[in-house]
């Protein structure tokens, strides 16, 4: 018996696998090159920043990202030890960085956004002063001497280089000590084997604001425990398996335990628990999924059936499209929510007009996605229920969208010569293929047709010349109707 269940369950993973390994993204329709070339521009214009506060000789940093799509390789990190730093940029807008400097923040903001549109930008300035941290003190109690405890923190605390930064300390004393500037913070303490938190004190929130805040008191407890055993019958052999166990009273407890062998022990202290049994793929508990056990002062021991769900008790689930091009992707992710809030998914896509899922008896979620370019008029999503036989076809109707034409044009290239445009998506929302283009011509004009939204195009460096004008990378929003004609001059490298 566990023979033949072990292999029902094999052939359900097979299954199962085979749905969510054959989901393929493939370029988009539009894309007409094997690969890119990286862009090349010229940076005729200056932008500065400038700094007071740093004491004379300090080395500080900004870093610089050009904001164009398919650009991620055009960024600067300029450093300097003078109160000014400039650094060479070409027409565009860029985001900029001022980096960390030890022992100081920026009083003010420490990032932002310039454009430069044929002329130099800045200064920039920004004003440095000493950090002054405050000292923090965690205090535990109730745990065993000489124990091991762990406190993470999270903060936006000032002058740090990101909005967050985390620090973790692990001590066996009684106390630690974090030495934190102005700011609020979160902080996390770590479970300690044997030991538990006393009500919800394994988290929390605390501010510094000028001083040194109230120490924060950790109260642990060590109660004697007591073994509590699931012990499951019905399994193939090596099956693995899981229970969770939860109190929420004065000390919250939940731990999960898994195991392939016949038995999962908990370790539990007095009090009364819920607990509730892992789904096993190809297998239903026969016994109860969930239920409530008492520990007091003595172990514990819970029975646990499991039995092979029988061959045949799957049933094809289809998914029919219509409104799309032929030959166009689509796809369809199936979920079933099981024990402790897990989830099981499955996903498929094709270039045809039927998507099949085979599936056992449950209650399913699906979400259907698309190209970008076409709306889901119905059936995009939704819940369908399989109680010994298969459900109806769900029917997904799509509609293309509109489109608009966006054009670019050139001026200063020899008649003849290539030159290229990437469009994109910025949000691809929750299209598995979005827009991607790119475009190649050896003329003065290209277009492409694009539904309603936002994209972001980069026009790529030509040899022996460079964008003189114009941008080259920036946004594209179509909202209804084409949008102006996006042109650009190239002048020959000196």
């Amino acid at each position: 018996m566990r023979a033949f269940a072990k292999l029902s369950a094999i052939a359900l993973a097979v299954v199962l696998v085979a749905v969510v390994f054959s989901l393929a993204v493939s370029p988009a329709s539009g894309d007409r090159s094997a690969g890119t070339v990286a862009p090349s521009f010229a940076r005729p214009y200056t932008v500065t920043f400038t700094e007071t506060g740093l004491p004379s000789g300090t080395n500080w940093s900004v870093h610089i990202a050009f904001l164009g799509c398919g650009c991620q390789g055009v960024t600067t990190t300029a450093k300097s030890n003078t109160s000014s730093i400039t650094i060479s940029v070409s027409n565009g807008t860029y985001k900029y960085q001022v980096r960390k400097v030890t022992g100081y923040y920026v009083n003010g903001t420490a990032h932002g956004m310039f454009t430069i549109a044929g002329s130099d930008a800045g200064p920039i300035s920004m004003s440095f002063l000493p950090v002054i941290s405050y000292d923090v003190v965690f205090s535990e109690t109730g745990l065993p001497n000489a124990t091991a405890w762990t406190v993470s923190l999270t903060g936006n605390g000032t002058g740090q280089l990101k909005n967050v930064e985390t620090q973790t300390e692990t001590t066996v004393e009684t106390s630690m000590d974090f030495m934190l500037p102005n700011g609020t913070y979160h902080y996390v303490v770590s479970p300690v084997p044997g030991s538990y938190f006393v009500g919800h004190s394994s988290k929390g929130k605390f501010q510094v604001a000028g001083g040194t805040p109230p120490t924060i008191v950790i109260p642990f407890t060590t109660p004697p425990t007591y073994s509590v055993t699931f012990s499951e019958s019905g399994l193939a052999t090596g099956t693995n398996w899981s229970v969770r166990v939860h109190e929420s009273g004065a000390i919250p407890i939940t731990e999960t335990e898994s195991s392939t062998t016949a038995n999962i022990t908990f370790s539990l202290p007095n009090g009364s628990f819920v607990y509730a049994i892992g789904e096993v793929l190809g297998f239903n508990v026969v016994s109860s999924v969930t239920g409530t056990l008492v520990v007091a002062g003595v172990a514990q021991s819970v029975a646990v059936t499991y039995a092979a769900v029988a061959l045949g008790a799957f049933y094809a689930v289809a998914f029919q499209e219509v409104g799309l091009a032929s030959g166009t992707h689509w796809a369809v992710t199936v979920t079933a929510t099981h024990t402790f809030g897990h989830s099981r998914t499955a996903e498929q896509s094709t270039t045809g007009s039927t998507i099949y899922f085979l599936l056992q008896n449950g209650t399913y979620r699906f979400t259907v996605h698309g190209p970008i370019q076409y709306t889901l008029v119905s059936g995009g999503s939704g819940e369908f229920t399989i109680s010994g036989s298969a459900p109806g076809v769900q029917v997904v109707d799509f509609t293309a969208k509109p489109t608009y034409t966006v054009t670019f044009n050139e001026t200063g290239l020899p008649n003849g010569t290539n030159w290229t445009i990437l469009v994109k998506t910025q949000y691809t929302g929750s299209s598995l293929w979005p827009v991607r283009d790119i475009l190649r011509t050896n003329t003065s004009s290209v277009s492409v047709a694009l539904p309603n939204g936002s994209y972001c195009y980069t026009i790529y460096g030509v040899h022996g010349y460079y964008v003189s004008s114009g941008f080259p990378a920036g946004p594209i929003t179509v909202s209804g109707a084409s949008p102006p004609v996006i042109t650009v001059g190239f002048s020959p490298r000196a």
